[in-house]
């Protein structure tokens, strides 16, 4: 009995340690009171889009249309290149490096445009010789970092401070 209250007792205190010094989980998005109306902007059939858009309904965003008291983020286009990363002696490419990027600004009433860049790069492996299997990865790969890019808007959205 006395094993069990210590035992609560200790678990009380760590808690109260690790929500006093501010730790968060990673994925607990707390935007900004400002930022909890929004409207979004940008290519609303693209899949990113709906990825972005759900990210933020998720953390607790009400979408609401534009009337001009409200932040607007504007989600513009993604890119997405290839290059040759390793090549084999015989100078055919063996590895390539995919480079993913997109831009988004945060409009706020009375303030100055924000603009921010979300970019990264993901290796894969040429496989000619299987090039349905190649294009898969590829596809898979490109679906991953759109969820990952999505995750990154929202990461700098919350450490925003007005």
């Amino acid at each position: 009995m006395l094993t069990r209250i210590k035992a609560i007792v200790l678990l009380s205190l760590s808690l109260m340690l690790i929500t006093g010094c501010g730790f968060q989980l990673r994925g607990g998005d707390n935007l900004p009171p400002q930022l909890q109306r929004l409207v979004l902007s940008g290519d609303d059939k693209s899949q990113f889009y709906r990825l972005v858009s759900a990210r933020l309904l998720r953390a607790g965003v009400v979408l609401v249309e534009n009337d001009g008291n409200t932040p607007v983020l504007t989600i513009s286009g993604l890119g997405q290149g290839n290059t040759a990363a390793s090549v084999k002696p015989t100078g055919d490419t063996l590895e390539y490096a995919m480079r993913f990027g997109t831009r988004f600004t945060l409009d706020m009433p009375e303030e100055p445009r924000q603009v921010f860049n979300v970019a990264f790069n993901r290796s894969f492996l040429d496989k000619s010789a299987q090039a349905l299997a190649s294009s898969r990865e590829q596809q898979q790969l490109r679906e991953q970092m759109e969820h990952e890019a999505a995750e990154q808007i929202l990461r700098q959205l919350s450490r925003l401070s007005f």
